[in-house]
């Protein structure tokens, strides 16, 4: 059966799953691991890069080999009913992990930062310590920098030293003065690769321009961006008591 018909005949079960899923922990897992596979499979299909699909499928096949082994020694009432179904599962799993991630990522978001962000690895010594189709993370020392596809601005990049607590673009702006900080945007829309492009862009010139002193771990500069970034929650906290008042 092609990908479509193992999902087809996958999620014709989820309701009665569903219906059934509180008669006990197996009927409950059960459920719960053929639902995600079918969201998954719908990502698929729609062509979802955001998606390691065979790193995905390879986690997902281990949870329904657990299944497999509760549900095999078992009732025969319980294999009847949940063998088809998983065989079913691992098949579309064993498809799912055939899909190919793009090599440029979601919306070439890779190529987008080993180019826009290529001075992290020529003069920093930054490498490559994690990726996936939406974004990388890159470590020099203690140092790391979190880069990615987001739908948030916070979330599409950001900067730490051993783990000690995310720093953000806003910070970086707010430690070197001026009112920049106050434009960046909260929700961003990266719908195309000009999106992403222009958007990444904006980062690392920012982070060229003031990240210096972080990049090269000086001694004091992640506690300089930690107190301006204490100051910039409080200018913001005292902001929004001023608009919508204090409890």
């Amino acid at each position: 059966m092609t990908l479509a018909d193992n999902l087809a005949l996958l999620e014709s079960s989820v309701s009665n799953l569903k219906a059934e899923r509180n008669l006990g922990p197996l009927q409950n897992d059960v459920c719960e691991a053929v639902d995600d596979l079918c969201h998954l499979g719908q990502r698929a299909i729609a062509g979802d890069t955001r998606v390691n699909y065979r790193a995905r499928a390879q986690s997902d096949l281990a949870i329904f080999g657990k299944l497999r082994e509760i549900v095999a020694p078992g009732a025969a009432k319980d294999r009847e009913r949940y063998l088809p179904l998983l065989d079913c599962a691992e098949n579309l799993l064993r498809q799912i992990a055939q899909i190919p991630v793009p090599p440029d990522g979601h919306l070439g978001v890779l190529r987008i930062i080993r180019s826009r962000f290529d001075f992290l690895f020529e003069h920093y010594r930054f490498t490559v310590a994690r990726e996936k189709p939406t974004g990388m993370r890159l470590v020099s020392g203690p140092v790391a920098v979190e880069i990615e596809w987001a739908t948030q601005a916070y979330l599409s990049f950001s900067i730490q030293r051993d783990g000690s607590g995310d720093f953000w673009i806003d910070d970086l702006l707010y430690l070197h003065g001026g009112q920049r900080y106050l434009t960046v945007p909260q929700a961003i829309e990266l719908s195309t690769e000009a999106d992403v492009d222009a958007w990444f862009r904006f980062i690392a010139g920012v982070l060229r321009e003031y990240g210096d002193e972080q990049l090269r771990d000086e001694r004091g500069a992640f506690e300089r961006l930690a107190h301006a970034q204490a100051r910039r929650d409080a200018e913001y906290a005292a902001m929004m008591d001023a608009k919508h008042g204090s409890n």
